[in-house]
């Protein structure tokens, strides 16, 4: 094939698959915005609704095209490699799991230590200082912990819908925008027999998050759909 003939060729993929490509763009801009704006989550809970919702809508257009061929072509040309896709993706539900996944102060904490030790995070990161905080806690003469959480009686878990895509791919280093779904319960429906329903609080958290070649986390951030929710107090 002469350059003649590979130029015109390569002109007509892009123009085909202009829209996907936009559409990884635009993700990737996002993704550096909330970053960039993470400080400011209290004094800017209507905007980052509105940018959960935003990206959310990006997320679905990119689903739709994960369906049709075109954005096949789209993926091997940006070097992502659907394998690898799927292992990232399980890694990161595993990571989640543990992050929003706690019924008490103590497996809280233990969540917290798991992180550090299971997924590499440092206690310096921005994700366990400001978005996953340790738990405050009064102690006694004896030494025993009394927590806030507890004493509020908070539970989390990590919902189904959780929505993973790759917005990112650079020498095998690929960023995610993630759609979590967490619900937060109360202890009443057990106490009082009060109905899950009255005491649940179903919140949507966007996070981004880039994963290496040998599956190193690292550059987890994330925007909370509420300020008070994902903070232990």
């Amino acid at each position: 094939m002469t350059g003649q003939t590979a130029a015109p060729m390569r002109r007509g993929f892009f123009r085909r698959n202009l829209s996907a490509l936009v559409t990884a763009a635009v993700l990737t801009a996002v993704a550096t915005v909330a970053g960039a704006t993470w400080s400011s989550q209290h004094a800017a809970l209507a905007g980052q609704e509105a940018q959960i919702n935003d990206v959310e809508e990006h997320l679905a257009g990119v689903r739709k095209k994960n369906a049709e061929q075109v954005n096949a072509d789209v993926m091997a040309a940006l070097g992502v490699s659907q394998k690898r896709l799927g292992i990232d993706g399980e890694r990161i539900e595993s990571l989640l799991s543990t992050a929003f996944t706690w019924d008490s102060g103590k497996s809280y904490e233990a969540a917290r230590e798991s992180l550090k030790s299971r997924f590499g995070l440092t206690e310096s990161e921005t994700f366990l200082t400001s978005f996953m905080p340790p738990s405050r806690f009064n102690e006694d003469a004896q030494g025993r912990r009394y927590y806030y959480i507890d004493t509020v009686g908070l539970n989390s878990a990590l919902g189904a819908d959780l929505d993973v895509e790759v917005v990112d791919a650079k020498v095998g280093v690929y960023t995610y925008a993630v759609l979590a779904g967490v619900e937060v319960t109360s202890d009443a429906v057990s106490q009082n027999k009060a109905s899950k329903a009255s005491v649940t609080a179903h919140r949507r958290t966007l996070l981004f998050v880039t994963v290496d070649a040998q599956g190193k986390i690292s550059n987890l951030s994330g925007v909370p759909a509420s300020g008070e929710t994902r903070h232990s107090g």
